[in-house]
């Protein structure tokens, strides 16, 4: 499975990618995600390791991912380490004017049934991205 989503958030770059690099505010904005917690030590950079618990359509499930790619302002990409849905993300960001484009650029395996239902899942997982994506642009724009 594979996607291509992106959106237009208006507010400055620094403000986006600070939020967004912050995976424990995940639960505010992704719908699926319960829980995240650091695992590492240190700041935020590429090797940093996360534990994270979703609700999906098969039950909860965990899994452990860690960053990956880090450019501030620019690129942050996380990859998981375990768990049943292995997946990569890559946002990168742009400043348009006073606004900020995120570009996100999925990959991963659904697992069980739904790699047979591939097309089909993997349009219901897009909408479900651009859905979250949604929220995370309201809850970021209602922060003056």
């Amino acid at each position: 499975m594979r996607l291509n989503v992106d959106i237009l958030i208006h507010r400055p770059i620094q403000d986006v990618f600070s939020f967004l690099v912050r995976w424990e505010n995940a639960s505010l904005w992704n719908s699926a995600v319960r829980r995240v917690t650091k695992t590492s030590d240190g700041p935020v950079g590429v090797g940093t390791e996360y534990w994270m618990s979703r609700e999906l359509p098969q039950g909860e499930v965990e899994n452990t991912f860690k960053v990956v790619e880090y450019e501030p302002n620019r690129r942050y990409s996380i990859q998981t380490t375990s768990g049943p849905t292995p997946f990569l993300y890559r946002y990168e960001f742009d400043q348009e004017g006073s606004d900020t484009r995120i570009s996100l650029f999925g990959e991963g395996k659904l697992g069980g049934i739904a790699d047979v239902l591939s097309p089909i899942a993997s349009i219901a997982v897009k909408r479900g991205v651009e859905a979250n994506l949604h929220t995370l642009k309201d809850l970021l724009e209602s922060r003056i």
